[in-house]
């Protein structure tokens, strides 16, 4: 199975930006826009799925339990806020 990551953060915060750098950097293909998981093939062996976590308490959960890798993102202009401690 692939290994799943997740982006989570606050909204505006370039989760789809992120998703939409890193399959460019593994396909050489530009993505238009985030729906949904994306799976991209990395190596011979090994799979990587995307996910982007809507910005509620439930979904995160719901993601932490299944996810292999999740990248929690900031605004470093405003730091920690309140969503964020919600999910740590």
């Amino acid at each position: 199975p692939p290994v799943l990551i997740a982006v989570v953060g606050p909204p505006k915060i370039g989760k789809s930006t992120l998703i939409k750098s890193l399959v460019k950097y593994y396909t050489k293909q530009n993505l238009p826009e985030v729906k949904g998981p994306i799976t991209v093939v990395t190596g011979k062996k090994r799979r990587v799925t995307f996910v982007e976590c809507p910005n509620d308490l439930n979904s995160m959960i719901d993601i932490g339990k299944s996810a292999d890798l999740i990248l929690l993102m900031i605004d470093g202009s405003f730091g920690f806020e309140m969503e964020v401690f919600e999910f740590l």
